[in-house]
């Protein structure tokens, strides 16, 4: 295989530190490759060696056998399974683990294996996921005192390895964070797609809003008598508040203890906010500023919205979304996949089963339409939209989120550097505004009255406000002067993103006779 420096780079780090660690790498830039490196060259040195893979997904665990087939030299290195339904013999050479499976069942084989003195290379995919006190137990095995170290290898990967109480689980036993490997740096390296977050700011509808104040209030009281049976809460970061609360709410005795109240009416607030349904309006409105040739994928949070959002786009616009989610049968999600894959659909609508494990690459937009506070899984969703793909220039990703409410304005704080645009949606106009951009092509049109017709002045206003809720305009010059339309209509349409750009660059408005033909009439 070809590897990408910072693939090299990663194996050399692991390598140095006794072939132990986690490698924090963004989704999309290479982690299986990566891996299967690893494999290579551990089987190089120990030719009976025993791979272990541990997935948290059926999904993933599909895709792991994928890959691992595509290296395989012989029958032999055929992947076995461990999990959902499958049981082969597991001391075959390469077997692949859900970690459902895996708690009950790995410590025992590794520890087969030890003692029949077989060198093993442990793998452990998203590794995050096995932090908690029933997946750890996939960590409950001895190594005896005769097994030589250099014949045990452990690789983790993961986006977002840390960022709970628990992280020293991951650090005792796979080992120290060898390498990071972040947006910016892949972008830097044309491993992923440039991409753009445009934050979207919505608005409850007038009933939601009036029963998120009244919640509100409802959780203003409640604080008042959570601090005065719990004052050492006071002043305690959000997640350590959070953290203490869920504690207290557990081990209460009475159902009317403050902490037990304060939680449950939180979790209300927060399904009010999410649940609202001018996101589903938003994220539709945006499907349909979008060209028809747009791959979309659709971030729920709970089923019964990703639900509804499918029977809107339905009355709205046809047959042009499949919805995939946990509740439905393996069979079902992968026929939707494959009509995504096929462009049969071009919008798939998904909740938290869509974040991990799914290689959808011709991806180019996300829409968000209602986040969790979780950095980890915003990461892995953006993620979703960044592989690289044939014809694939760049990626977007749209935020919806309620001022109104506690929701987060910016998607994720450290992403500094990417082009971000800061748009509004109006749920009752059922329209999108964003000032800067509307300055611009106000300046636009009052540069290039004198010099097109009427007729092309109102297809120049047609472009520009198409162009009013995507990001197309924040392209660099060059890579927008290459892109050409099937119509007239299109053609012009670049045309104007090139003027907005030019105007965004601080390069100045290009006039029709220097920069383009002059607008059409389409």
């Amino acid at each position: 295989m070809e590897l990408y420096t910072w693939q090299k780079e990663c194996l050399k780090a692991w390598e140095e530190n006794g072939r132990r660690g986690i490698a924090h790498v963004i989704t999309g830039a290479g982690k299986t490759v990566l891996a299967l490196e690893a494999v290579r060259r551990f089987r190089a040195q120990y030719p009976g060696a025993r791979i272990r893979v541990i997935v948290p997904t059926i999904p993933l665990a599909l895709q792991w056998q994928s890959a691992l087939l595509r290296t395989a030299i012989n029958e032999e290195e055929r992947p076995g399974f461990f999990g959902a339904g499958h049981k082969d013999m597991w001391d075959r050479p390469t077997m692949i683990y859900i970690i459902n499976s895996a708690r009950d069942s790995l410590a025992g084989h590794m520890e087969h294996s030890f003692s029949l003195n077989q060198p093993v290379l442990l793998i452990l995919d998203e590794c995050h996921h096995y932090q908690s006190r029933e997946n750890r137990k996939i960590f409950d095995f001895r190594i005896p005192v005769f097994y030589p170290s250099s014949q045990y290898a452990c690789l983790g990967l993961s986006a977002t390895p840390f960022g709970t109480v628990h992280d020293e689980v991951l650090l005792n036993h796979i080992g120290r964070e060898i390498y990071h490997y972040d947006f910016a740096d892949a972008e830097a390296d044309g491993i992923i797609s440039s991409f753009t977050v445009l934050e979207t700011a919505a608005s409850f509808l007038p009933e939601e809003r009036a029963r998120y104040q009244t919640l509100t209030q409802e959780l203003i009281i409640l604080y008042a008598k959570l601090l005065k049976q719990y004052p050492f809460l006071k002043g305690l970061q959000t997640h350590v508040f959070q953290m203490e609360l869920s504690r207290l709410a557990l081990a209460a005795v009475s159902p009317m203890d403050p902490a037990v109240l304060f939680k449950l009416k939180s979790i209300e607030r927060k399904q009010v906010s999410n649940l609202a349904v001018t996101r589903i309006k938003c994220a539709a409105a945006i499907i349909r500023q979008l060209p028809d040739d747009s791959r979309i994928i659709l971030f729920c949070e709970r089923i019964a919205q990703a639900e509804d959002m499918h029977a809107l786009l339905r009355r709205q616009m046809g047959n042009i979304a499949v919805i995939y989610h946990s509740k439905m049968t393996r069979e079902a999600r992968e026929r939707c996949l494959q009509a995504f894959r096929t462009n049969t659909a071009r919008v798939l609508i998904s909740c938290k089963a869509l974040d991990e494990g799914i290689d959808v690459p011709d991806a180019s937009t996300g829409i968000i339409l209602s986040s969790t506070s979780v950095s980890r899984q915003r990461i892995q969703r953006l993620g979703r939209i960044l592989r690289r793909a044939p014809g694939k220039t760049s990626a977007s990703l749209y935020y919806i989120y309620l001022p109104e409410s506690s929701d987060d304005m910016v998607y994720l704080p450290g992403l500094d550097d990417v082009p971000c645009v800061s748009l509004r949606y109006d749920p009752m106009q059922d329209d999108f505004s964003n000032e800067l951009y509307e300055y611009a092509a106000l300046e636009i049109m009052k540069s290039s009255k004198a010099s097109l017709s009427p007729a092309q002045s109102q297809e120049l206003r047609r472009c520009l406000l198409e162009g009013l809720a995507r990001p197309d305009y924040l392209m660099p010059q060059a890579a927008l002067k290459t892109q050409t339309g099937r119509t007239v209509h299109e053609t012009n349409y670049w045309r104007a993103m090139q003027r907005v750009s030019c105007l965004f660059q601080e390069e100045g408005t290009p006039s029709p006779s220097n920069d383009s033909p002059d607008f059409s009439e389409s």
